[in-house]
């Protein structure tokens, strides 16, 4: 079983529409195996947690304004959900995640949470023992001052020119909160 191969081709099979591949990939998990709906329960939260990251948080709150952390996980599976090779830009480079823009609406929609459960029901008829996410308790690194709207336009160069372009959304720099 090929992780990225399942994650990859639900988006592939569908097109750009998240909810579709929320489902076109739960149709992939019930084909698979009891022990491999558990392995790609697994690194699906191996995956979210090397997302689990300060500064990917901080970008993702100047696209979407602010959020708590249920919402971050969500926006963590969103970013998953695009596939390894946006899941790395993002990663080396916070500042990507406006290459997303035009998918933000799904960003906090919890289309994934529970797939491989609900997939693992529909195989074996039972629920299975994998608990949850094992990740930290905060994000990895270090918040940035968001309110600091000079060092957050240096910082995030792409993110706040799309702020720019699309004034509805909330900028943290004019509420003085982070």
């Amino acid at each position: 079983m090929v992780f990225w191969r399942i994650v990859e081709g639900a988006r592939r099979e569908v097109g750009s529409d998240t909810e579709r591949v929320a489902q076109a990939l739960l149709r992939r998990l019930r084909a698979l195996t009891s022990v491999e709906i558990e392995q790609f329960e697994e690194l699906w939260f191996q995956a979210q947690d090397e997302l689990y990251r300060w500064p990917i948080r901080d970008a993702a709150t100047l696209l979407l304004g602010p959020f708590d952390d249920d919402d971050f996980l969500a926006v963590q599976d969103w970013i998953v959900s695009h596939g390894r090779s946006t899941m790395q830009r993002v990663q080396d480079d916070p500042d990507s995640l406006v290459e997303l823009a035009r998918d933000r609406h799904n960003a906090r929609i919890d289309w994934f949470c529970g797939l491989p459960l609900e997939a693992y029901i529909a195989v074996t008829g039972a629920p299975s023992a994998i608990g949850g996410c094992p990740g930290s308790d905060a994000p990895a690194g270090s918040p940035a001052e968001l309110t600091d709207e000079a060092r957050t336009r240096q910082r995030f160069p792409r993110l706040t020119t799309y702020l720019d372009k699309n004034p509805w959304i909330e900028r943290p720099w004019e509420h003085g909160a982070n």
